[in-house]
């Protein structure tokens, strides 16, 4: 039970380490239009119809990497249960639901979020959740 407990644990650490790292490398390339204060709800609120599709793939890109990472840390630290990478993912998820949640994002892109996260906690299952025989 510790070890699922930590495997989670870490698991929620690396996915949201991962994400942040790429949607850095994301906003570095595609930065936000000039003056807009990313801090303030109401600017990223209006802002968001003038950020470059690239930059919304990017993000879509961090969710799946993090989700990826995240799942597969946490199925490996925890001996390779599934439940560890299945946890991780649905609060990887949960956190990005409340991201679109608190930042109107374009409905495509909120119908892409929940697949791509379904697809790399498949995948990370796949590769880390259950032992080889």
């Amino acid at each position: 039970m510790l070890r699922l407990i930590l495997g989670v644990v870490l698991g929620v650490l690396v996915g949201m380490v991962v994400t942040g790292v790429v949607e850095g490398m994301g906003h570095t390339i595609f930065p936000p239009p000039p003056g807009v204060d990313l801090t303030d709800p109401a600017q990223l609120s209006t802002v968001m119809s003038k950020i470059p599709l690239e930059a919304k793939v990017a993000v879509l890109l961090a969710w799946f990497l993090g989700v990826l990472a995240g799942a597969s840390t946490g199925n490996l630290v925890a001996g390779r249960r599934a439940w560890a990478g299945r946890i991780v993912a649905l609060a990887l998820f949960a956190f990005s639901a409340w991201t679109m949640w608190m930042i109107p994002h374009p409905l495509w892109f909120m119908a892409s979020a929940p697949v791509f996260a379904l697809l790399a906690a498949f995948a990370a299952e796949r590769a880390f959740g259950r032992p080889r025989a």
